[in-house]
């Protein structure tokens, strides 16, 4: 997609981690993890992404960055119903959710947050407004912006038997992945303080469109339920 004059990359991937393993353990809800890899993420002048809609246990979701500014100073994350304008009246979606920005580095020192929530009318869109401060998702030591892209995963859990998503939980999902191959390659660069240009890593194909909104005022920040190291 062209923005701001760029062939902007977005990579996606949707995976229900939970639909057969919970239904075995008795419990109720279906946990589905999210991946958004946007690219040129400096470069977007637009503040609010929109990404495409998900389903979970027949409810469609869409996840909502917001890119701060001198304003706010934050990057947020919110969750939205997605098709809450064609719901009928009284409505209601319940979700434990999560999300998290990942140290491409080392995905142990990702930034994580999760919560518990009652969507409706009124609220439709929920999440936190100060998620990760712009001067540590810009930090060139972390490795939130790996060659000025940034993966973004959220967690939804419909069932209300239990609580699934914490800090451990999500870093250790895809344990194996956890330092790519491209963050160990920029990590000693920069240790060695060197230049490298190193190719991005491709998650998955094929890359969806990027839906851009204007700015609009978000509701309250929400009280955390996680905190990361």
């Amino acid at each position: 997609m062209d923005v701001n004059g760029l062939i902007t990359k977005v990579t996606w991937k949707i995976e229900v981690l939970s639909d057969v393993g919970s239904k075995s353990m008795g419990l109720n809800g279906e946990l589905t993890k999210v991946t958004w890899r946007i690219e040129n993420f400096s470069s977007i002048k637009d503040y609010k992404l929109c990404s495409e809609s998900f389903t979970v246990d027949d409810s469609k979701w869409q996840l909502i960055i917001n890119k701060g500014g001198t304003d706010t100073g934050f990057l947020s994350i919110r969750l939205r119903v997605a098709d809450s304008a064609a719901l009928a009246s009284g409505w209601t979606r319940y979700a434990h959710f999560g999300f998290a920005v990942i140290d491409q580095f080392d995905r142990e020192n990702s930034k994580t947050l999760a919560t518990k929530k009652e969507f409706n009318a009124n609220y439709p869109t929920l999440g936190f407004g100060s998620f990760l401060p712009l001067t540590e998702l810009h930090n060139p030591k972390r490795g939130y912006l790996l060659n000025d892209a940034c993966l973004v995963e959220a967690y939804v859990f419909t069932g209300r038997t239990v609580d699934m998503i914490s800090h451990e939980f999500i870093v250790k999902t895809d344990l194996d992945k956890r330092k790519t191959k491209e963050g160990d390659c920029v990590k000693a660069a920069i240790g060695n303080q060197k230049t490298t240009t190193t190719k991005p890593v491709e998650i998955i194909n094929p890359s969806p469109t990027l839906a851009i909104e204007l700015e609009q005022p978000a509701e309250e920040d929400m009280n955390t339920f996680f905190t990361s190291l």
